[in-house]
């Protein structure tokens, strides 16, 4: 499935302006985001199906609005593993049986972080202006349109901050799209490139800006698990959120509480195949000690009809806030 151009279609058709206006029309429900802003949290939206993901995004997206922030970093995933060509450099950089230099100089071209080249994104809905993070082509932010152009997560994202503003006629927030590539040295094992990559954003982050970031936490099912993964497990959707509920608090807590990073990228990648296993290090990092957080909702989005696989194929839309230091232990 090439995702970026499907979610795209989704976002053109007629129906679909017509939800987010009401989406966008309700009374505002989002004043427990906005106190969550105002405390640093990063607020983890999903980039599912729009009639999925897009009740969460418009209410991370008014609450941005109304929060007062002045501009907005947007960690976005890197699907490099599903990604022409990058999938190929992936499979290179993961297989253990390839030669230590092969599988590094692979991991080379995924690691770190990417930013936009262009200072703006067309969306649906038109032109959002993008604040670009200061790069060099020898750092660990590095400008790769190639990335970007290929990559989906914050599309909706990016879609909904023009549309919102045109909207209610205000000005678009301005908005730093950065996408994470591979933080963990699949060789070594070693996360200190997750370190890196925060200490890089960390000074971009001033008392004006906010900080949220995508994912979708948990893929399961006949499109995502194995047979053998799938023996023995519930079959309906209520019984597989609450089996996968559990998984997720206990990843997040060896990520966020524990800085048990090895361990929490293990069940990210093999229990949930969460889109989030090289972004959740990263921002234990930028929360410090302490971090916490709240799941805010959690819900399975039903994608065997996208897919058109058997049931179950289920893909979490989840709003999840992490939370630093201190305010974790008040959540």
């Amino acid at each position: 499935m090439e995702w970026k151009p499907y979610y795209r279609r989704e976002m053109e058709l007629p129906e679909t302006k017509g939800y987010l206006e009401e989406l966008f029309g309700q009374s505002a429900n989002d004043d427990a985001l906005i106190d969550l802003i105002a405390e640093d949290a990063i607020l983890s939206f999903p980039h599912t199906s729009v009639h999925y993901a897009g009740a969460i995004q418009a209410q991370v997206v008014s609450a941005l609005y109304r929060s007062g922030v002045e501009q907005v970093i947007a960690l976005g995933v890197f699907h490099a593993w599903g990604l022409k060509p990058y999938a190929t450099l992936y499979r290179e950089a993961m297989n253990k049986n390839e030669t230590t230099a092969v599988r590094l100089a692979a991991f080379s071209k995924l690691a770190g972080a990417f930013s936009p080249i262009k200072p703006s994104q067309e969306t649906p809905f038109g032109e959002v202006a993008l604040s670009l993070p200061s790069t060099e082509k020898t750092s660990i932010m590095r400008p790769d349109e190639g990335v970007v152009n290929r990559e989906f997560s914050l599309d909706t994202f990016l879609s909904l901050i023009r549309f919102y503003a045109v909207l209610h006629k205000v000005a678009p927030l301005h908005i730093m799209p950065i996408y994470i590539g591979m933080t963990r040295n699949p060789v070594t094992g070693s996360f200190d490139l997750a370190s890196r990559v925060a200490a890089a954003i960390q000074p971009m982050a001033s008392p004006s800006t906010a900080v949220v970031a995508t994912g979708d936490l948990v893929h399961y099912g006949t499109a995502y698990s194995s047979k053998e993964r799938m023996a023995g497990m519930p079959s309906t959707t209520k019984e597989l959120e609450v089996v996968f509920m559990k998984e997720v608090q206990r990843t997040l807590d060896l990520a966020l509480i524990n800085k048990n990073y090895v361990d929490a990228f293990q069940r990210a990648d093999r229990v949930l195949n969460n889109d989030q296993r090289y972004l959740l290090p990263l921002i234990a990092e930028l929360l410090k000690t302490d971090a916490g957080y709240k799941i805010l909702s959690f819900q399975f989005s039903d994608y065997a009809s996208i897919l058109d696989v058997d049931r179950p194929c289920v893909v979490a839309s989840s709003l999840v806030a992490y939370i630093p230091g201190e305010k974790s232990k008040e959540a």
